[in-house]
């Protein structure tokens, strides 16, 4: 099966090597990027492709594709769908999947248009060990009424400093930090309360990656762990501590949801022991649990009683790379998914990653407002598109 890549970065590279390993049919037979930062990895796992394309439209008009990977910045991922559409080939778009909500209505009038089993989606954590065993107690009716959920999505400081010399810096390229690093964790909160939320409220800031923070001006070490990530692609910049970055890098945020479940969220990217934990309580249990520690229990709310309790792993490990194991989890679904052509056999879809994507940047919204956001008349003019 032939697949192409516009947006040939370390991901794109990565998410396709998984699914080569999966399914050795698979064959990347052409990019288009002007600077393709995953040209190393691809070369060094044999996958590199022969075939370089200047634009999108040359390379669908001459390769005949089955599939079409958009790693591209962010801001470019509607026109690349769009382009794939209307040639006719299925698309895996990363996640987030547009940038603002003008580009969320234009995409809607293209699933609507061409349906939405035509784009697979890169959020990655409803493919998970623990989003699988959290479906599994859910349907088993152990937590019942879902009631209040904290939860948080930190970084190590080499990351931050990623985020602060890559394009992502940009708000306008990538539409901002929580859109960018935590869409995925918005929509598997959405997915365990079962619910969109219905109204958001943030705070947030630049505190951390700022020049009088440079640990180089208090003389305490140089930024070799900030610049860990060698970055040579576009946009990018060496700065880190005074860079031209425009996003946060903390936020909190609290959501309620539509069936009065509420949600405190965190996110940081300067975190010395990096976690992305979480405890969500209901009527009749409770689940707790860390993608980047491994651990998952849940407990009866009655009894105390321990009614689950697994270690998938700690993130990095043997096993557990490539998101805590996910990314391989997620590939091998949808080479069953596209084999077999079925609608529902993927936890996740489009349509829940512009769900995701929409409070993210209402989220951001409450924060440069200073004001609570309701959400209900975006959620209306989404269902008017009849998705």
């Amino acid at each position: 099966m032939k697949v192409g890549a516009v947006g040939l970065g370390n991901r794109a590279a990565h998410v396709f090597f998984e699914l080569k390993k999966i399914n050795p049919n698979y064959s990347l037979v052409a990019f288009v990027d002007p600077q393709p930062i995953g040209k190393k990895f691809s070369e060094e796992k044999s996958f590199f492709p022969n075939q370089e394309y200047s634009s999108l439209e040359e390379m669908l008009k001459k390769e005949n594709l089955d599939l079409l990977i958009v790693g591209s910045p962010n801001h470019l991922h509607l026109e690349h769908i769009q382009k794939g559409l209307e040639a006719g080939v299925t698309i895996f778009a990363e996640k987030p999947i547009v940038t603002t909500e003008e580009q969320t209505w234009k995409l809607a009038e293209l699933i609507k248009k061409y349906g939405k089993e035509k784009v697979l989606i890169g959020l990655v954590l409803r493919y998970s060990k623990h989003a699988r065993s959290i479906r599994k107690l859910i349907k088993e009716d152990a937590l019942g009424k879902i009631i209040s959920l904290e939860a948080s999505e930190h970084i190590m400081p080499w990351h931050g400093g990623f985020f602060m010399r890559n394009w992502r810096r940009k708000t306008f390229y990538s539409g901002g930090f929580i859109l960018e690093k935590c869409c995925h964790d918005l929509d598997f909160y959405s997915m365990i309360v079962g619910c969109r939320p219905i109204k958001v409220a943030s705070f947030g800031g630049r505190n951390a990656f700022v020049a009088a923070q440079s640990p180089v001006l208090h003389g305490e070490i140089d930024l070799d762990v900030y610049q860990e990530y060698n970055l040579k692609g576009w946009e990018s910049k060496e700065q880190v501590f005074d860079s031209d970055a425009d996003i946060v890098d903390h936020q909190v945020a609290i959501i309620e949801y539509e069936n009065g479940a509420t949600l405190a969220f965190h996110t940081n990217m300067k975190v010395a022991d990096e976690f992305r934990r979480f405890a969500i309580i209901g009527t009749k249990g409770m689940v707790e649990g860390d993608f980047v520690r491994g651990y998952l229990t849940a407990h009866n709310s009655h009894t105390g009683k321990k009614i689950f309790d697994e270690n998938f792993g700690a993130a990095f490990q043997q096993g557990t790379k490539g998101h805590y194991g996910a990314d391989q989890l997620m590939l091998t679904d949808i080479n069953n998914h596209f084999l077999n052509q079925s609608t529902n056999s993927l936890p996740v879809g489009v349509v829940d990653c512009m769900e995701a994507g929409l409070v993210a940047m209402k989220i951001d919204e409450s924060r440069v407002k200073n004001q609570i956001i309701n959400l209900r008349d975006m959620w209306n003019k989404l269902d008017s598109y009849n998705l």
